[in-house]
């Protein structure tokens, strides 16, 4: 039952970060959340706060202000005290020339007593910095941004 109630909540999670209502979510995030999004890009994120990983999913809008992201399998483990999960997920956009920008990844969450202490994403880094130098190209000021301070 708990497991089946988490999965629950990173499905909302998911629909929240896709129409961009971020609180919800950044709610359940400790206040020294340990959040990474792996690359060498104007996504790359390695952040220990709820303020800086806020300030990631507005550009992450800015950048993709189509995006939405599906869970396509979530495995979870654990207690309350130390649960572990484990999503299988897909981002779709459409592009400004029209295209379906596509991707997958996987993302590793930990949470703790309701809160979540670790959130690591990682999807196909090559085809997302290939997206963003395009996208720089195109005019989207933020794509070709340096990544985000650490916090």
């Amino acid at each position: 039952m708990y497991h089946s109630i988490v999965k629950r909540i990173i499905r909302q999670g998911f629909h929240n970060i896709s129409i961009a209502d971020f609180e919800p979510l950044l709610k359940q995030f400790a206040p020294d959340i340990h959040f990474t999004f792996a690359g060498d890009h104007a996504l790359s994120a390695d952040f220990h706060s709820r303020d800086t990983v806020r300030a990631w999913f507005h550009r992450l809008h800015n950048i993709f202000p189509g995006f939405q992201i599906e869970a396509d399998r979530i495995v979870v483990s654990g207690f309350p005290w130390n649960t572990q999960a484990a999503v299988h997920f897909t981002v779709r956009d459409t592009l400004p020339d029209g295209r379906t920008y596509k991707n997958h990844g996987t993302q590793f969450v930990r949470i703790v007593w309701g809160q979540v202490v670790e959130d690591h994403l990682l999807d196909d880094t090559q085809l997302m910095s290939h997206t963003l130098h395009w996208l720089g190209e195109q005019g989207v000021a933020d794509a070709l941004a340096q990544p985000l301070p650490t916090a």
